[in-house]
This record gives structure tokens, C-alpha cells and sequence, in this order.
């Protein structure tokens, strides 16, 4: 299938805005879903929704974190898609915290083409198109990582479905131990969006779903940096590493 992915990177920036534009302004607050380890809000589905009527012209099948699609779509080979979190930070937006963002990616198969993070807080929009290079606010960006381990900033994250168990914390802080910073800011689209930009040099997490990272992943991918995903267990779901340089692929 032949993919105009400038003019579906166009339509996914202006579907991104559109609905960062009603979350910016308030959207509905009321919790759908409270567990022990997440959080889930009308203004969710709402936006999620809305991003979907948007790209209904393109006539390309939608996989979002709200209203589902179908996982087979990763392993199709060449058949394209759109990936969509509507609003990833939903924690930190119910609590009026910085981090949050719509999310959306083109993918084929398990390639990502292109995305977009708005982060509709800061005003900041990360975007990037494989061949064409990632911009901030549609300003090109050359990310400039760490020279070395030692000097790194990591990206990390625990997702409501992570292994809190002693042992897995303890592996997880051998791992973190080798990096200059480490910081969790709530929003896996985000932290690796400023992997993909420069402004950190490795996200990883164990357990993240598709949604939250494809974008990003088109990001990264863009600026020349390099990513790991293995299966975790369900469908869409993987442990992540992704990084400016490959030796940081084994962190």
C-alpha cells in the first residue's frame, strides 16, 4: 500500500493539536476506572474519540489505548496503522502535574513511520518522520547524547502492571546504578520523545504498552537512535530500551 507519510504526519500534528487544545482547556475529570496501581478518566475516552474522528478520512485502522483495535496489526508485516494514546499522564493531569501529552503514531507492521508528542503543558510538540529528521515546535532538532555511560541521563518508569517484587526492584537498580541521572516523570510518550530529542540519553521500562511508546519509538528512530522491544507476556506489550546509542541498548 503506497503511503503519502508527510501529508499522514500533517494530519497526525493537526489530530494531536486538536485534542491537546480541549485537554489544555479542562476536559471531564470523572474517574472511569481507580485501581491500586492506575487511573482512568472520561477526558481519556473523549479525546481519544475525538483523535479518531479526525483520522477517519485516512481510512487507516486505529489501535488506542481506550477503545482497543486489533493487535494483529503489529505482526501484519506491511499493512499501516495508526497507535494512539489520547492522553498518557493521566495520573499527573487528574493531580494538575506537568507530564502529560497526546500520543499518536503511524506504524506498518512493527515499524514506526512517524509520530507526534504534544505536550499541550508546556506548548512543546516533539515530532518526528523516519527519513525526515525530528523537530521541536517545527524547529529541527540534532540530538547531541552522552559521550559516555557515566554521563547519561535515564528515563525510567514503573507501568500498574510492573513486578514490585524485591528482587525485581533490586535488578532494577543494579541497572539504573550505571547512569550519571536517573528521572520518572509519569509519561512514558514524553520520556522517550526527549530521548529522541536529545534531552535524555535511554528510557527503559519493563511492561510498557505499544500506545504509550510508538510515537516516541518514531522519534527516536528518526534521529538516528536505536530501540529493543521484547514481548511481556500480552498482546502489545513489551520491556523497552531505547536509546541515542546502541551500546546503551544492553542497560
Amino acid at each position: 500500500m503506497s503511503l503519502d507519510i508527510p501529508l499522514l504526519h500533517e494530519k497526525a500534528l493537526a489530530a494531536a493539536a486538536a485534542a491537546a487544545a480541549v485537554l489544555r482547556a479542562g476536559a471531564d475529570r470523572t474517574v472511569n476506572l481507580l485501581s491500586d496501581r492506575d487511573v482512568k478518566l472520561q477526558a481519556d475516552v473523549d479525546a481519544e474519540r475525538q483523535i479518531r474522528g479526525i483520522l477517519a478520512p485516512t481510512g487507516l485502522p486505529v489501535v488506542g489505548e481506550e477503545l482497543g483495535g486489533d493487535p494483529a496489526l503489529y505482526d501484519s508485516g506491511d499493512a499501516p496503522y495508526w497507535v494512539l494514546d489520547p492522553l498518557d499522564g493521566t495520573y499527573n493531569y487528574l493531580r494538575d502535574q506537568p507530564a502529560v501529552c497526546v500520543s499518536l503514531a503511524l506504524m506498518r507492521g512493527r515499524e514506526p513511520l512517524c509520530g507526534v508528542v504534544h505536550d499541550f503543558q508546556s506548548g512543546r510538540v516533539y515530532a518526528g518522520r523516519v527519513g525526515g529528521g525530528v523537530s521541536i515546535n517545527g524547529v529541527d532538532v540534532t540530538p547531541r547524547w552522552a559521550a559516555e555511560t557515566s554521563q547519561a541521563c535515564l528515563m525510567t518508569g514503573f507501568p500498574a502492571a510492573a513486578d514490585m517484587s524485591p528482587a525485581a526492584l533490586a535488578a532494577f537498580v543494579r541497572r539504573a546504578g550505571r547512569f550519571k541521572k536517573i528521572r520518572m516523570i509519569g509519561s512514558a510518550a514524553l520520556a522517550v520523545a526527549y530521548v529522541g530529542t536529545g534531552r535524555a540519553d535511554v528510557y527503559l521500562e519493563d511492561g510498557t504498552n505499544l500506545w504509550d511508546v510508538a510515537a516516541g519509538l518514531a522519534i527516536v528512530k528518526a534521529a538516528g537512535g536505536v530501540y529493543a522491544l521484547a514481548p511481556a507476556g500480552r498482546p502489545l506489550r513489551f520491556n523497552l530500551v531505547a536509546a541515542g546509542k546502541r551500546e546503551w541498548l544492553d542497560a
